[in-house]
């Protein structure tokens, strides 16, 4: 709101505390909205205070002409069993899910979807006063199906009772080994307290309590609803905290246990951008400026951003890359000095080309295609008439404005690439086999480096060379060139 904005109207909000402690709201979102419960039969309410888990049993209209008694009956018969009369009933028999023979009822059972209600509140505007009253929690009610695992079970246990078998079939003994329990530290234990398995087992071992359902309609249920009121409104004051209080009530700080992970100071400029760059792959000037922010929070500016971005990562035709040796730190499935190697070639040839070829690329560095191709995703994408190029397009307008930037990066360019040529292309390689390798074949680097390699022999020397041998020797005689490698014959 800006200083010149009208005030159209004042509204005085009060706080009532009289149902703070027991104000819940509860959500059906399995009962169409445009049913309310003025006529619903509430048979049983029953809730467990601790653990916030209500239960409802709503009654069904047996009388009406769309319910099926026998359906009714036949579900009841699958889940207690054939019920003998009400005076023949043992104690034991006493918790039937439907006690009336028939499923006559539906029951609902609670959930929490929010956990934290402190920053919500209901209100209630009337005669130009808000009052509000701070929620204790939300609650969902959902229909339950539980009465399915009992007749689960009763299935299984008249399985057992029909097979004689397992009855005379004693358990085998077993080996028992004891295990003693290690000292469980402060870390573990609040995990332990916070999962599934330890939240179901301390809900299901709270008891249940009896509650008393009271219709909306009733003078009970007006009572309860004038609480909502505030009773001092006389006594309000206006509100006297300052702009960083009031925010810090709206938004209060972190609970104890993540407030120990929270950073206490914002990572420097250059290492923001390098867990930027390892995670985004590929970014422009303008997209990291846009996203890293000083120790101050102000934007950092151009002259800084291509600084440390010249610090810790690599260009390549005005956009940006993490390093290969920041990318590949530890030993994986290939060797980390291939994986950086190859890298660095493919990023190198796209500072020479538009588009290159995959399979070229396989041919050159020594790695499996699967591997090479996870490399080539992870900057490029897949044009189907051309081959791959880059994920962004070239950032022609940075080119323009910083030439020193680009001419210092590829001068590292071209030295990370004679560095791959010596590597990976001639190790390993006899040097009889490099003297025979002088024929008109052109290796996998001449095809994809842009600048022809020294040792290639070209077209017209070959010729010369056959034409030389041929008036040496003469015609019927077969020759063979030891200098080259190659043979050939004359008519």
């Amino acid at each position: 709101m800006d200083d010149d904005d009208p005030v159209v109207q004042e509204i005085p909000v009060y706080l009532s505390r009289t149902l703070a402690k027991n104000l819940y709201i509860y959500q059906y979102p399995a009962r169409p909205a445009n049913r309310d419960w003025s006529d619903v039969q509430i048979v049983n309410a029953a809730l467990k205070p601790k653990n916030q888990v209500v239960r409802l049993e709503v009654g069904l209209d047996t009388n009406s002409d769309k319910f099926c008694s026998s359906v009714a009956e036949q579900i009841a018969i699958n889940t207690d069993g054939h019920q003998e009369s009400s005076w023949h009933v043992k104690e034991k028999d006493k918790s039937f899910y439907f006690k009336n023979r028939m499923m006559d009822k539906i029951v609902y059972e609670s959930s929490r979807p929010t956990v934290d209600t402190r920053h919500y509140a209901v209100a209630i505007l009337e005669d130009k006063e808000l009052h509000c009253t701070p929620l204790q929690g939300i609650i969902q009610m959902r229909p339950s199906y539980t009465y399915h695992d009992k007749q689960d079970k009763r299935k299984q246990e008249k399985s057992k009772a029909d097979d004689p078998e397992e009855e005379e079939n004693e358990p085998e003994p077993q080996q028992v080994t004891v295990k003693f329990a290690r000292q469980e530290t402060d870390v573990a234990k609040k995990a332990r307290e916070k999962s599934y398995e330890t939240i179901t087992q301390r809900v299901t071992a709270e008891p249940w309590y009896d509650a008393f359902w009271v219709n909306p309609n009733t003078d009970q249920a007006e009572l309860e609803r004038l609480k909502l009121f505030s009773q001092t409104t006389l006594d309000g004051s206006a509100l006297s905290l300052n702009a960083h209080e009031y925010i810090r009530n709206l938004v209060p700080p972190p609970p104890e246990d993540e407030a120990d992970i929270v950073p206490t100071k914002r990572p420097s400029v250059v290492e923001q951008i390098k867990n930027l760059l390892l995670n985004a792959k590929l970014m422009t000037l303008s997209d990291v400026r846009s996203l890293v922010r000083t120790e101050s929070g102000s934007a950092v500016s151009e002259s800084a951003a291509v600084s440390a971005l010249s610090s810790v990562a690599c260009c390549v035709r005005g956009v940006w890359a993490a390093r290969s040796a920041d990318l590949y730190p530890r030993a994986g499935p290939a060797p980390p000095a291939l994986l950086i190697a190859a890298r660095d070639h493919i990023l190198y040839l796209f500072t020479q080309n538009t588009y290159i070829d995959r399979r070229k690329v396989t041919a050159a560095v020594r790695l499996p295609p699967l591997d090479v191709l996870e490399i080539i995703r992870s900057v490029a994408k897949y044009n189907p008439r051309y081959g791959w190029e880059l994920l962004i397009p070239p950032d022609v307008e940075f080119e323009r404005k910083y030439p020193d930037v680009i001419q210092r990066q590829n001068l590292a360019w071209e030295a990370k690439q004679r560095q791959f040529t010596e590597t990976l292309m001639g190790e390993n390689v006899p040097k009889r086999q490099r003297k025979k390798s002088q024929r008109d074949s052109v290796s996998s680097d001449t095809m994809l480096s842009p600048k022809p390699r020294c040792n290639s022999v070209s077209e017209e020397d070959s010729e010369r060379k056959r034409h030389k041998n041929k008036s040496a020797t003469g015609s019927g005689k077969r020759t063979r060139n030891v200098s080259s490698g190659s043979v050939t014959e004359g008519t």
